[in-house]
């Protein structure tokens, strides 16, 4: 076998386990791109330090030193962590089609993560950035719906410009949200945007093409993009909290802190949040956890 056709076969299996992520597992486009990304980022690397590998000649050392390689060129644990993730569920599937018979990431351990704290607004900042949209013109009123139904209810970007008009039941002050991997949940949301969001589809629907469903629109009368929706947000963030992390993350980072320092119980907001596991929800209890010892020093007398 000569390197092209190598190339041909690795870059086939690659395919067929991307068509099985977005067909069988339902993952997103844009996780599917990411995967894709790392997995060629591999290859690229395999072939450049030993020429090109037979898929079945792979083993933990070529992991090892590809991991090692992404850590001394400035890629952070995170992502390195993601790419040996993305390359455990690529040979996980060749090995669940008999392409393999082991898989060489079970027994590498992903290099240490360090605790980083989410990025969140104060009350105070997040009622004064709701003041700073122009609600005298359409990208105003729209703009401030955006940030009260990201505030509210701590949906990503990606479900937040997928709502559709008909998701909304302004009854039961509830959305059906479309969330990773094509998985459905009710979101209430409260009094402040119900009000916004009604605000807004007087001129919303003035503006919306005819046949148009989603919520939120851009200047032409179309379904508002995943890209414009970050710099909508970050512009008003920046507004009121220069210097902090800015991003419809950080909304989503924000309701989730708010309601745990409010009492929330922590598999409530996991709920609310769309997360599979609740250890990714406890990240938030480090916060929370603070702000009692804080509270503890001030009010105990022998703290």
């Amino acid at each position: 076998m000569d390197r092209k056709t190598e190339s041909g076969n690795f870059t086939k299996y690659r395919e067929r386990f991307l068509k099985h992520l977005l067909n069988t597992r339902r993952f997103s486009i844009n996780t599917i791109i990411s995967y894709r990304h790392d997995i060629i980022q591999f290859y690229n690397f395999l072939n450049d330090l030993y020429g090109t590998e037979y898929i079945n000649q792979i083993n933990r050392s070529h992991i090892r030193a590809f991991i090692s390689s992404l850590m001394k060129y400035g890629f952070d644990r995170s992502s390195a962590n993601r790419k040996l993730s993305t390359l455990k569920s690529f040979f996980s599937y060749l090995v669940s089609i008999n392409c393999i018979e082991k898989n060489p990431v079970l027994l590498i351990k992903a290099p240490k993560m360090e605790h980083k704290l989410p990025t969140f607004l104060t009350v105070t900042e997040i009622n004064n950035m709701m003041t700073v949209p122009d609600t005298r013109k359409f990208k105003g009123i729209r703009d401030r719906a955006i940030l009260e139904i990201l505030y509210s209810t701590g949906m990503r970007a990606s479900e937040c410009i997928n709502i559709n008009i008909n998701d909304i039941d302004f009854e039961n002050e509830t959305i059906l949200v479309l969330g990773k991997r094509k998985k459905e949940r009710i979101m209430p949301f409260n009094q402040n945007s119900k009000t916004s969001i009604r605000n807004y589809l007087i001129v919303r629907n003035k503006k919306a093409i005819n046949g148009e469903q989603a919520l939120f629109i851009n200047k032409s009368g179309t379904r508002l993009s995943q890209r414009s929706l970050i710099r909508i947000v970050k512009f008003y963030i920046n507004q009121v909290a220069p210097g902090k992390k800015a991003s419809p993350h950080t909304l989503r980072h924000t309701f989730a802190t708010h309601l745990l320092d409010s009492g929330a119980d922590l598999r409530a907001v996991q709920v609310l949040l769309g997360h599979v596991s609740l250890g990714t929800t406890q990240i938030y209890t480090h916060i929370t956890r603070t702000k009692l010892k804080k509270i503890y020093n001030q009010a105990h007398p022998r703290a």
